[in-house]
């Protein structure tokens, strides 16, 4: 069962499935080494931010081609001569429709224009000299916009890697050892605060791992096409999770922060001298687009059993190659448990009644308001007892995994009418007993409806007369008439 997501896995990710269009340099069929991924962190001094494409690494000057047939939507630049562009959408009209990206041209190559049709295959302009040395490359997305021309305001809403042919890749994803005896890190939830290495978790808390690729290239270091995780111990199993599938849509400029840790020891960098991808695991709900409301995930520690847990997280690349790296952590949650007790008879005298979680040895008895109250009970699920002589004994399981206030009613236990100080008989001593609680503030009949003998859901003088009644008169028998 605990490996049954890596079947899943490989077969989701089986390239034959969504192969639909070749690479935009030449070999046409031939997977090409990658310098930046899908969802790449980035911070280039101006802003951070997930990558909107992926890089394909190919000398200056190596020509570039439609990979798709449509209409040139935009033939432009976003920044001076290094960011001349190309999209080439799928319908000629105005309607919203998908297209493809390709940036960094050099601008006089550019061999196509604005409104024109190409077919699959056609030259549209050669690699311009990148001023970073050894990093020529072809930046390459899917995306979508409508208009008869488009501005570069476009959406990135697919990963080429999803659609290339032939994406042959045989370097596996990688953890990291983020600290020395520390293969994962763990934090409050959506905070700064680290919990020191080999520290019990406690409340809410963020995963964070540090999970790299390589697709081709010996230097440039990227972030994993999916990462996923499950948490186990010894009775318990949470998972598998997927993290994140760097699949669709890219809400680029939004959402950096929900996947990347950048605080403390994981401090995320994403440029031309530092990669170093610091991923929040527990950052996802039940889709793959990343946004804003995934940041609300986490691991509720306070939620579980105390326990020896194994945290296992796996990284895949879109290839299909998986790595699995694991640690063992320790939850310490605890908490106040308090309550009151109350009878179905409504007997006043609330004060005795013995609550305890047997299994913990915690334990306390109510005072005259029926109130008890025991600190300090580590998380998990227990049997919960309250006793006291006359009634059933309580006995609940409850989950201690926040602050309980329980309320707890005792129903009373098998008893004979008229038999108010419990010896198994009804005579004078029921009396003098019932006349010592009434007028002398004697213990109560314990339950107290044994103590209701003219069944009038009231314990007071009238039961006396009729228990002497009774007992010396011949009288009808405790509760005769009750219904």
């Amino acid at each position: 069962m605990r490996y049954f997501f890596l079947l899943l896995l490989s077969i989701f990710f089986c390239p034959a499935l969504h192969a639909t269009i070749p690479w935009p340099m030449e070999p046409f069929d031939s997977a090409q080494p990658i310098g930046n991924s899908w969802g790449e962190y980035q911070n280039y001094g101006t802003a951070y931010y997930m990558h909107p494409g992926i890089d394909i690494m190919r000398p200056a000057g190596t020509p570039v081609y439609a990979v798709k047939a449509g209409w040139v939507k935009a033939v432009l630049t976003t920044s001076a001569q290094y960011h001349w562009r190309v999209a080439i959408g799928d319908s000629a009209s105005a309607a919203e429709c998908d297209g493809w990206l390709y940036a960094h041209l050099v601008q006089a190559t550019i061999a196509v224009s604005e409104g024109q049709h190409v077919d699959s295959g056609q030259y549209l302009g050669d690699l311009i000299y990148w001023p970073v040395s050894g990093f020529h490359h072809l930046h390459f997305a899917k995306i979508r916009h409508s208009g008869l021309t488009w501005t570069s305001d476009w959406w990135f809403v697919g990963n080429p890697l999803d659609e290339l042919v032939n994406i042959d890749d045989f370097d596996e994803p990688y953890f990291l050892e983020i600290t020395p005896g520390s293969m994962f890190r763990f934090c409050q939830n959506n905070s700064s605060n680290f919990f020191a290495v080999g520290q019990a978790l406690s409340g809410d808390v963020d995963i964070i791992v540090q999970a790299h690729d390589k697709i081709g290239h010996p230097f440039w270091v990227l972030t994993p096409y999916a990462i996923g995780y499950e948490i186990y111990s010894d009775s318990l199993l949470f998972g598998p999770f997927t993290s994140f599938v760097f699949t669709g849509e890219l809400l680029w400029n939004q959402s950096h922060h929900v996947v990347y840790k950048r605080s403390g020891p994981c401090m995320s960098e994403g440029n031309y001298d530092y990669r170093e991808f610091y991923e929040i695991i527990t950052n996802h709900d039940e889709d793959t687009l990343i946004t804003l409301s995934d940041a609300g995930g986490k691991w509720a520690t306070g939620q579980v059993p105390n326990d020896l847990y194994t945290v296992k997280v796996w990284a895949a690349d879109r290839f299909g190659n998986t790595v699995v790296e694991s640690m063992t952590v320790v939850t310490e949650n605890y908490y106040q448990v308090s309550g009151t007790v109350d009878y179905s008879d409504g007997n006043p005298f609330l004060a005795g009644t013995a609550v305890a979680i047997p299994f913990t040895g915690a334990g306390a008895d109510t005072d005259s308001l029926g109130y008890f109250d025991f600190g300090s009970q580590p998380a998990g699920r227990y049997q919960i007892t309250a006793a006291r002589e006359g009634y059933e004994t309580f006995a609940h399981i409850r989950d201690i995994f926040s602050q309980q206030n329980l309320l707890i009613t005792l129903e009373p236990a098998p008893f004979v009418d008229g038999d108010v100080d419990h010896d198994g008989m009804v005579n004078i001593a029921d009396v003098v007993y019932l006349i010592a609680y009434i007028f002398g503030g004697g213990p109560p009949p314990d339950p107290l409806l044994a103590g209701d003998v003219d069944c009038n859901a009231l314990v007071n003088i009238a039961d006396v007369v009729y228990l002497i009644n009774y007992i010396f008169g011949g009288g009808p028998e405790p509760c005769a008439d009750c219904p």
